[in-house]
Order: structure tokens, then C-alpha cells, then sequence
């Protein structure tokens, strides 16, 4: 038993002081070899990543040169209401209003849509005073409310329209207190 200890002993201190082992090589040398070796696949994944990006960077210059940009569209004829729109909201906790300046976009060329929008003006003021009506001041608080609130007037109002449709609703003046 104290020979077999004695023989662990002398491998361990082969082991330190870099004595070559069974193999023929030392552990420090093959310590240095696997560092050698992660180095190297390192500089190897690198060189890889580098060339990809390069390739992708080409790639998203070959594609934006082939987009075309089209030029902008003929203006919208505009359609403008003389009054502004006063009108309380639909809350019974507390009283609120909104008011509104608003304007309508459509083509410009339809001579006979913009004459039927004079012709219509107090129906369509009609229209979007019930709309408005209909609303909570907490439902006209972002951007995209707003958005559907244009949208919601610009669909009622081409439903009673026959010459044609307004293309945009405009608000010049949207305040909801």
C-alpha cells in the first residue's frame, strides 16, 4: 500500500514540473495545444463573420439601388367647412367637448364631386356632429384614435356621396377637453 502511494506521488509531481508522461508529451505542452488550438478557432470565426457581413452589406446596397422612388402625387383638391365643429361628448361622468376645424381632401379634376360636396355641406355637417356626438374624450386621446376617428368620418361620408369619394379627412384644429 505505501509503494502505491509512493508511485501517485511521483506521477504528480511529473505532472507539475512538466516531465514527459505515458504519452511521450508533457501536460503543459498539451495545454498550450488546446490554447493554440481555441486561438485559432476564434481568428476562424472572425474571419467567417467578417465575410458574411461584408456579403450581406452588398447585398442590401444591390437591393436599395433597385428600388425606384415614384414621384409624388398631384395635390388633393380641398373641400374646407366655413364653421367649426363644437360639440359635447358622449360623457355622462363629466361634461367634455370637442372642437374641430376640418377639411377634406378629394381628386381635383372631379369638377362635379366638388360642387355635390357644396350641395351637401349641411348633411355632411350633420354627419359629423353625430359622429363626433358619439364619442368619449378618452377615445380621442392618441394618434391612432385620431386616426379612426378621420377614417370613421371620411367612410360615413362617402357612403352618402354619388360623384365620387373623398380620398383624406383633414383636421385643421382638433381639441378635446
Amino acid at each position: 500500500m505505501a509503494d502505491e502511494e509512493l508511485l501517485d506521488e511521483d506521477q504528480d509531481e511529473d505532472l507539475l514540473s512538466g516531465a514527459p508522461i505515458a504519452g511521450g508529451r508533457s501536460k503543459l505542452v498539451g495545454i498550450l495545444l488546446w490554447a493554440v488550438g481555441i486561438l485559432v478557432a476564434i481568428a476562424l470565426m472572425f474571419v467567417i463573420a467578417y465575410f458574411v457581413s461584408e456579403n450581406s452589406k452588398s447585398n442590401d446596397y444591390r437591393e436599395t439601388q433597385s428600388i425606384v422612388i415614384a414621384p409624388a402625387p398631384a395635390p388633393w383638391g380641398i373641400y374646407r367647412f366655413q364653421k367649426e365643429f363644437r360639440v359635447n361628448t358622449a360623457d355622462t361622468d363629466e361634461a367634455h367637448f370637442i372642437q374641430m376645424t376640418l377639411s377634406f381632401g378629394f381628386d381635383s379634376n372631379n369638377k362635379q364631386l366638388e360642387n355635390e360636396l357644396i350641395q351637401r355641406t349641411a348633411q355632411m355637417m350633420h354627419i359629423i356632429n353625430i359622429v363626433l356626438g358619439g364619442k368619449k374624450k378618452e377615445e380621442l386621446i392618441t394618434s391612432m384614435q385620431k386616426q379612426n376617428l378621420a377614417d370613421e368620418v371620411k367612410s360615413m361620408i362617402n357612403m352618402i356621396l354619388s360623384k365620387g369619394k373623398i380620398e383624406a379627412v383633414y383636421f385643421e384644429e382638433l381639441i378635446v377637453s
